[in-house]
C-alpha cells in the first residue's frame, strides 16, 4: 500500500481513538475500584484471547484464499487482521475502513480481483459469525426462561429468526452467488434503490467476480462448513471474555451467560452500527444483559471498563502496525 494511503488509515484510527477517550467520561468512574494487582495480569491475559481470536480469523482468511507459494504468508495476514480490526473499530459502520484496507494490502501479494472477492467473502462469513452466535444466545434467552421484559424478548427473538432466514439464504445461494442478487433486490427498495442501481451498475465485473469466486469457493462444501465453524469460534471466544471479565470481578456468569452478554451489546451495537467504535452503544446492550443475569449496575460499569481498556490497546496496537507497515514480497501476476 502507498505510504499516504497508509498514513490517512492511521488518521482515521487516531481519531477513532479520540473519540473513545471523549466518550469514556472518565471522571465519571471510581477508577481506583479497577486498579487493583492483578489488573495488569488479567488484561494480558484478555490481550492473549483476542491474539487467539485474530489468529481464528486469519484461519478463515487463509482458508478463503488459498494456499499457495505466490499468496501471502501467515504473519502478513495476521498483521492485516489485526489492522484491519482496529479500522473497522474506529470508522462508522465499520466496513468503511478495515475493509477497503484490506484490500489495499493484499494487492500487493494477490491479484486485485481475488484479493477483493476474498476479503468480501471473508466479511460475508464474518457476518455470518455474528448470525450464528445471536441464534446462540436467542436459544440461551429462551434456555433461561425469557427472564428479561418485554422489549429484551421480542428484539432477541426476533432478531433469532431474522439471523436464522439469513443463514438459510446465505446457505441457499452459496452456488448462484450473494452480492448481484443482493444489489438486484437492493435496487427495488425505497430510499437507497437508485444507489444501489448506481453501485451495482458501475461495479458490475466486480459484483460477478465476488460471486463467481464465492460460488467456487463454497463448492467445497469441507472448506465452507470450516470456515463458518472457525467464524463461530471466534465468537464464543469473544464471549469466554465476558466471562473471565465477570469472574475477574468476582460473578461467575459462565460461558453461556457471557454469550448471552456478547449477544446483546453486539446486538445493540450493530444496530447503531454508525458510532464509531460502538461507543456507548455496547454498553447499553451489556446493560440490558446484565440486569436479565441479575448483576448489579456497578459491576456492569466496571466490566465495560475493563472491556474498553483492552478494546482500546487492541486498537492501538492495531493502528501503530498500520503505520508501521510491513515488509512485502512482490505479487505474482
Amino acid at each position: 500500500m502507498k505510504r499516504q494511503y497508509r498514513i490517512l488509515f492511521f488518521l482515521i484510527g487516531i481519531a477513532g481513538i479520540v473519540l473513545l477517550a471523549v466518550k469514556a467520561d472518565p471522571g465519571g468512574t471510581d477508577w481506583r475500584e479497577l486498579f487493583t494487582p492483578m489488573l495488569p495480569l488479567f488484561l494480558l491475559s484478555l490481550l492473549l484471547l483476542w491474539a487467539v481470536i485474530y489468529a481464528v480469523h486469519a484461519r478463515v482468511y487463509r482458508i478463503i484464499i488459498g494456499e499457495g507459494p505466490s499468496t501471502i504468508s501467515r504473519l502478513q495476514l495476521y498483521r492485516i487482521c489485526v489492522s484491519g480490526f482496529a479500522l473497522n473499530n474506529v470508522t462508522p459502520a465499520g466496513l468503511i475502513g478495515g475493509e477497503p484496507y484490506r484490500i489495499l494490502e493484499l494487492k500487493a501479494f494477490i491479484p486485485t480481483g481475488k484479493a477483493t472477492s476474498s476479503t468480501i467473502t471473508f466479511s460475508l462469513l464474518y457476518v455470518m459469525g455474528h448470525m450464528l452466535i445471536w441464534l446462540t444466545g436467542a436459544i440461551i434467552y429462551a434456555a433461561y426462561g425469557c427472564p428479561g421484559g418485554v422489549f429484551a424478548t421480542v428484539i432477541l427473538f426476533a432478531t433469532g429468526i431474522v439471523s436464522l432466514i439469513v443463514c438459510v439464504y446465505f446457505f441457499e445461494k452459496k452456488h448462484s452467488g450473494l452480492a448481484v442478487p443482493l444489489f438486484r433486490r437492493l435496487t427495488k427498495l425505497p430510499l437507497i434503490g437508485k444507489k444501489a442501481a448506481a453501485f451495482s451498475l458501475k461495479n458490475a465485473a466486480m459484483l460477478e467476480e465476488t460471486d463467481r469466486s464465492y460460488a467456487e469457493f463454497c463448492a467445497d462444501r469441507k472448506k465452507l462448513l470450516r470456515a463458518i465453524l472457525l467464524e463461530y469460534l471466534a465468537r464464543i471466544l469473544e464471549g469466554a471474555e465476558y466471562y473471565l471479565i465477570f469472574l475477574y470481578l468476582g460473578v461467575n456468569v459462565h460461558l453461556t451467560g457471557g454469550i448471552l452478554i456478547l449477544t446483546f451489546a453486539s446486538l445493540i451495537g450493530n444496530l447503531l452500527f454508525m458510532v464509531p467504535m460502538q461507543a456507548g452503544t455496547r454498553e447499553g446492550g451489556m446493560a440490558i444483559a446484565l440486569d436479565i443475569l441479575g448483576i448489579s449496575s456497578g459491576l456492569g460499569v466496571m466490566g465495560g471498563l475493563v472491556y474498553r481498556i483492552r478494546d482500546l490497546i487492541c486498537t492501538i496496537i492495531g493502528i501503530i502496525i498500520i503505520l508501521a507497515g510491513g515488509k512485502k514480497r512482490a505479487r505474482t501476476p
